[in-house]
């Protein structure tokens, strides 16, 4: 019976996490709870990201620990750092209504459609034409568009994609899409035609799984024009409703696949929206663990970064739409923290009276995935001076550590710093695979940059769900997970305790705490790549390529090697990102 089956799977369930440790337990619960549809992907910007932060901050009270911000506007002890991270887009007055015969179809906001970042803010009014795919110049003489077409004062009804086969798959690609599919080339193509508007459909059939979510916050590729996007199910009632000779959506899509299916609908639309940019504000959530006796204004750093992607606004490897959980990147460097500022506290009540001990400060950065925002806000206004920072910590990705492989980078970053762990490894039940350099790509690059220790964890065996809607939370290693968070516990405690200062090693990094080279930027403009460095030190071999890039618009390939840049050498991903940081939208370079 259904009610007995799923009492017993509930019972096993039960007994399972009753078995479990409690370290175990805590380290689940932290995790779902973050990674939970409730926390948005954990975006800045959005209540999903002000709901994680409140999380962080009730559990950092509850450990015992005191605020470690800025002081808020009435001068009290604040949780938060709060700091500027540019601008965001906010749409307002988006319409989509479409005018067939004398009656009207008025498509609801979110569910059927969404006024995209595409194009440009205002409302076009005008005939519907469908467009097909509206590719110029495809393989095999492919050619959407007539010669002499002019869709002037007349909005186009488009798919999204290119020609597929039977099953929905590209006939031109065996990787997913060609770049004929691309924005950049759909648009480029529409915009010579002159449309006032744009009805972009998600093409019902395709196999991808984008066509189930709608974009909103993406970059503009056509200008003077606004853009909506549709989904499948309002894109077949539009057809229905305004095709002359009563096809369906379907029909005319396989008349595109085929090749020219300009078709004049019997319909008129109403597109558009307004967009405009307001300041937006993002907040480092502080912990601090007071220290005590003359090693008390000394501080040892532990951070991991608190936000994520949203609903893939950005950076992620599946395009945008779906919602990016973040469990493993990086909701379980989050709960290191939330754990460790309990396990640490009570490790502090427990000092005898007269013992010394720095204090230690719990930092859940924000904006770390859009350049490491948050990371380099703290390092440009410390609450701590620089110089009296003995050690930076910082957790990304520990929730994955695959057959108990954990990475440590950093272990030559201080002299001595490497024996001073070492035994403190071999009692961890891990496998510690070492690196000298602390590396690029998570906060503690920023504090390496000022010339401060660094010891950085993160699973060592990298996996495929890496800013995908696939890092949830029952793919988390909770075992290995705990084991990390009892390593730094005592490397943490052995740290604060430890009598010495530990000195930084220019051989690791180079650069003075107060000068320092130079620190890494936002990121204005992103390529769409992920990377690996090279074993000789050669260059970046490229991992993946985020449909829609930059990337793939220029053709990059998984498995390309990129060795240079402006003729100069790439040998790292922080040479990379080094070279990005120097870029600006809009401007040529």
């Amino acid at each position: 019976m259904p009610t007995l089956a799923s009492n017993e799977e509930g019972d096993r369930i039960r007994e399972a996490m009753n078995e479990a440790p409690l370290k175990e337990r805590v380290f689940n619960e932290h995790i779902t709870v973050l990674s939970s549809p409730w926390m948005e992907g954990r975006l800045p910007g959005t209540k999903g990201m002000e709901f994680a932060r409140d999380y962080v901050v009730y559990w950092f009270d509850q450990a015992g620990l005191v605020p470690g911000g800025t002081e808020d506007a009435d001068g009290n002890p604040s949780w938060m750092q709060p700091f500027p991270l540019g601008s965001s887009k906010v749409f307002a007055d988006q319409v989509c209504s479409i005018d067939a015969d004398g009656d009207s179809m008025d498509m609801a906001l979110s569910d059927d459609f969404e006024f995209t970042g595409l194009g440009s803010a205002g409302v076009a009014e005008g005939d519907l034409v469908f467009v097909g795919y509206s590719i110029d110049d495809g393989p095999e003489d492919y050619q959407s568009y007539p010669e002499d077409l002019d869709l002037e004062g007349r909005i186009a009804v488009m798919l999204r994609f290119e020609p597929m086969d039977e099953n929905g798959d590209s006939r031109w690609s065996d990787r997913r899409w060609s770049r004929k599919s691309t924005f950049a080339s759909k648009f480029g193509a529409v915009a010579d035609r002159n449309p006032a508007g744009v009805i972009l459909i998600n093409t019902p059939g395709a196999n991808d799984e984008r066509t189930s979510s709608l974009m909103r916050d993406t970059s503009r590729v056509i200008d003077g024009i606004p853009v909506v996007m549709l989904s499948p199910e309002a894109g077949t009632r539009l057809i229905a409703a305004t095709d002359p000779d009563g096809r369906s959506l379907e029909d005319l899509r396989m008349m595109a696949d085929e090749g020219t299916a300009i078709v004049e609908l019997d319909g008129r639309g109403r597109i558009g929206g307004e967009i405009r940019e307001e300041r937006q504000y993002a907040e480092n959530v502080m912990g601090l663990l007071p220290g005590r006796g003359d090693l008390a204004d000394e501080v040892v750093i532990i951070g991991g970064h608190l936000d994520h992607l949203g609903n893939g606004e950005f950076g992620s490897r599946r395009g945008s739409g779906a919602l990016h959980p973040g469990a493993d990147d990086n909701a379980s460097g989050a709960a290191a923290l939330m754990m460790l500022g309990e396990s640490l506290r009570e490790a502090y009540d427990e000092l005898p009276e007269d013992a010394s001990a720095r204090s230690i400060l719990f930092a859940a950065f924000d904006a770390e995935e859009s350049g490491l925002n948050g990371s380099r806000y703290y390092v440009d206004n410390p609450t701590f001076e620089l110089d009296d920072i003995q050690l930076m910590i910082n957790f990304d990705m520990i929730g994955r550590v695959v057959n108990d492989r954990l990475s440590v980078s950093g272990v030559e970053s201080a002299e001595g710093l490497s024996d001073f762990v070492q035994p403190m490894f071999d009692d961890s039940g891990l496998e510690i695979v070492t690196a000298s350099r602390g590396g690029g790509g998570s906060d503690h690059a920023s504090f390496l940059r000022r010339g401060i220790p660094v010891l950085f964890a993160i699973c060592a065996d990298f996996h495929d769900d890496y800013h995908t809607p696939d890092d949830t939370a029952d793919k988390i290693y909770r075992t290995a997970g705990v084991k990390t968070v009892d390593l730094f516990h005592e490397i943490a405690y052995a740290a604060a305790t430890h009598p010495e200062k530990f000195q930084f090693s220019d051989g690791d990094a180079g650069g003075d705490r107060r000068s320092g080279p130079a620190r890494p930027r936002a990121l204005n403009v992103r390529l769409g790549i992920r990377t690996r460095e090279l074993p000789d030190g050669g260059g970046l071999r490229v991992l993946n390529v985020t449909a829609d890039s930059t990337a793939d618009a220029a053709g990059i390939e998984v498995d390309d090697i990129i060795r240079k840049w402006a003729k100069q050498p790439l040998k790292t991903r922080a040479d990379l990102v080094g070279r990005l940081a120097e870029l600006e939208i809009g401007r040529a370079h």
